[in-house]
């Protein structure tokens, strides 16, 4: 049994609940406590959990309950959400609308039943797990770093269906419930406190004690609690604004106009959340609830939620680090030393600070250091404004954070991240002066996106603990990291790695020690596609508007000038010596180099751009290039641009790159920005047809081009497979 239930009064308890603690039975006791605990680490509202809580709610009697307390036996855990393998298993609009109105039934039985009922929410509270909380009349929640508050189902590509697009506006407003809805927002204790959410704040230490003493107040007297709540809901703003037709009109078309500039109509579940709430709110909380159902019906069944979840299930199982289960985590206290004050050296101090880790900096001049504090100190000091932190915990934070420009203070890291300049003199140099200072068990990763971690480890006396670590920039904002072994890093190492990236919040990949190793290996024959497609006259502005259009976050020649375009043509050699002649780079870079436009952080390349905003195509890249205007009429942009960058990345699986498609996917997803809801390039492949792919990359390799398909790629096709059907076939 999931569900565990039992009687007692509001004292004799043993705590914590996770330690197999809580309270002792009493038969003739008045508050009736549901603990849940399933088989797996989180807590779940699946079919059969909920089918549970149906059956205790049976036992709910007023004549011999004063309340009903709903708890976790999960140290880290209320309720996680709903069962993704089942959102996951119903390919069928009208089966989720049931489904939904099944466990919507269930959860009124607490909302309706006339017994005071409390949740004591520690842990993740997401989803499923939130929306049984608003069922219930007063929500506790414990004030730990774990406990996240949230209705994050915008991000499967689907709305809250358990009720929490009907009880949340009810409880906190409807601009304050489509904030959380609309932007999967996960608040912790306190700002779900500030916005309504939670009643009552309890502190980790004793919270069990602390919870029934509120609980024991409230049954007493919640007159304090009503009239906090009265203060979200009602007003004469939100009286003029959301309680009249002609006031949540107006939040239509604002919140329209939001929705369509984020997601470029890609996205369906947010105009689904937004009509679910309005349309709702004006009416009653069962009609609501049946608009929910109905709503959430399509969504779940559709392609784009089936593809955003499989991005979710990869990006949770690269944080598992399944096969390096026997790896122990980063401690907590772990101080990481950073080689380099640079844009990527600070960037990845910042991001270690902000996880809790300890971390000692070093550059060989101030300035450059005094330049990475001051950014550093920034990123803090806009966290108080924002109320985000307060000053004490911003002080606490910096005071983890020392700096060097001496080899020295490195001999108690966990791990020394360089992150110099891209060069391998300079980084065999870095190692040799500073590996002699460090303990034996001190990781040393390199920050590299194109360097060979084997050459560089040839030289370190300890080769088996040096390692990649490929961070993206800017680091704050993405979350891949690639993990590259050398030929010589032991295995230990690589999990070590992984789980730092892990500690720092990001989602390692580990991919095999080659050229541009796997995102911008996979990059590259894309933008070089761009440039091709741009000679033969096609204008720069419209392949841009297309990647866009697609999916992207920008066009390839917008990319371009990001990255640099001096850095794209080292990149481009690189793989064009590894590669040969399939991956020799157009000439349109380096005449753009020699003419200095080199990107956005000259002012100029493709685009003009003025205080880094670009203002428009720069005409003079037009003029430099002769175009022959020879595309056929059938020509697809956005073909043109991706076919050769899916055959690099069945290349990438076939040579042993990266270990699956799952993986491929999400490195693309989390590196470049590649449409979640395409689910990532290989998923994109096989919704489009393979056969189609490898035969317009044969076509333009008979005009000239050096981009015949793979044996991989054609023979896929051929059999008629897709890159996930293994993945697929197993789940069946």
């Amino acid at each position: 049994m999931s569900w565990r239930i039992v009687r007692s009064s509001l004292t004799g308890w043993t705590e914590p609940l996770s330690d197999g603690g809580g309270p002792t039975e009493q038969s003739d006791g008045r508050i009736l406590h549901l603990i849940l605990d399933t088989e797996h680490a989180a807590n779940a509202l699946s079919e059969s959990v909920l089918e549970e809580l149906d059956a205790a709610t049976e036992q709910f009697d007023p004549a011999t309950t004063d309340a009903v307390v709903v708890w976790s036996a999960k140290e880290k855990h209320f309720i996680a959400g709903a069962d993704i393998d089942e959102i996951d298993g119903v390919h069928f609009p009208e089966t989720a609308t049931a489904k939904v109105a099944k466990a919507q039934a269930i959860i009124s039985k607490l909302a309706d039943t006339p017994i005071p009922t409390f949740g004591v929410l520690r842990g993740t509270c997401l989803g499923g797990g939130l929306e049984l909380a608003l069922a219930l009349d007063y929500r506790i929640a414990v004030d730990t770093p774990t406990t996240k508050l949230g209705l994050p189902e915008v991000n499967l590509g689907i709305i809250p269906g358990f009720g929490g697009t009907q009880r949340l506006p009810r409880l906190i407003g409807i601009r304050g419930a489509l904030s959380l809805i609309l932007g999967g927002t996960r608040l912790p204790a306190t700002a779900a406190l500030r916005r309504g959410v939670v009643d009552i704040v309890v502190p980790e230490d004793g919270y069990v004690s602390c919870a029934l003493i509120a609980i024991e107040r409230v049954l007493a007297n919640d007159t304090a609690i009503r009239k906090r709540r009265k203060k979200f809901v009602g007003g004469f703003v939100n009286g003029l604004l959301e309680r009249n037709p002609f006031g949540r009109s107006m939040i239509r078309r604002q919140a329209s106009r939001q929705i369509a500039a984020k997601t470029g109509g890609h996205y369906p579940a947010p105009p689904a959340a937004l009509d679910a709430v309005l349309r709702g709110f004006a009416t009653s909380l069962p009609r609501g609830l049946a608009i929910e159902a109905e709503l959430i019906g399509p969504l779940v069944a559709s392609t784009v939620s089936k593809h955003l979840i499989a991005v979710f299930r990869a990006s949770e199982e690269a944080r598992k680090l399944r096969q390096y289960s026997d790896t122990p985590e980063i401690e907590a206290d772990a101080t990481v030393g950073v080689l380099g004050a640079g844009v990527m050296g600070a960037g990845v101090a910042l991001q270690c600070l902000c996880k809790g880790l300890a971390v000692r900096i070093r550059d060989l001049q101030l300035p450059v250091i005094a330049k990475a504090l001051e950014t550093i100190g920034s990123h803090f000091h806009g966290l108080v404004q924002r109320r985000r932190m307060d000053e004490r915990e911003r002080d606490a934070t910096l005071s983890r954070l020392t700096f060097t420009t001496e080899p020295i203070g490195f001999a108690h890291c966990t791990a020394v991240v360089e992150a110099i300049v891209e060069r391998m003199d300079v980084k065999r140099a870095a190692l040799a002066e500073i590996e002699p200072q460090l303990s034996p068990d001190t990781l040393f990763a390199t920050n590299t996106s194109a360097l060979s971690v084997s050459e560089l480890q040839s030289s370190a006396i300890r080769p088996e603990r040096v390692v990649g670590l490929h961070f993206f920039n800017p680091v704050s904002r993405m979350p891949l990291v690639e993990v590259i072994p050398g030929d010589q890093t032991s295995r230990e190492t690589v999990g070590k790695a992984a789980r730092l990236a892990v500690a720092m919040g990001k989602y390692p990949i580990v991919v095999k020690d080659s050229p541009g190793f796997l995102v911008n290996r996979l990059l590259m024959p894309y933008l070089d596609s761009a440039c091709r497609i741009l000679e033969r006259g096609v204008p720069g502005p419209y392949v841009d508007r297309i990647a866009e259009a697609f999916g992207l976050p920008m066009g390839p020649f917008r990319l371009l000038d990001e990255v640099g375009l001096d850095i794209a043509i080292e990149v481009a050699g690189t793989l064009h010596g590894a590669f040969g002649d399939r991956a020799e780079p157009s000439a349109i870079l380096p005449q753009l180099v020699e003419k200095k436009l080199i990107g956005k952080k000259g002012g100029v390349g493709f685009y003009r751009y003025v205080n880094g905003t670009p203002t428009e195509f720069n005409a003079d890249v037009t003029r430099e290039i002769p175009q022959t205007n020879d595309l056929p009429e059938s020509l697809s942009v956005i073909h043109y641009l991706l076919d050769r960058l899916i055959d690099e990345a069945a290349r990438c699986l076939e040579e042993g790159v990266v270990a699956s498609a799952d993986e491929l996917d999400l490195a693309m997803v989390m590196g470049t920005g590649f449409p979640p809801f395409r689910g990532g390039p290989l998923r994109y492949a096989d919704s489009i047809g393979i056969p189609g792919i490898v035969e317009r990359l044969q076509e333009r390799a008979d005009s000239g081009e050096a981009c015949a398909p793979c044996a991989h790629l054609i023979e896929i096709g051929k059999e008629g497979r897709e890159f996930h059907c293994e993945t697929k076939l197993a789940r069946t």
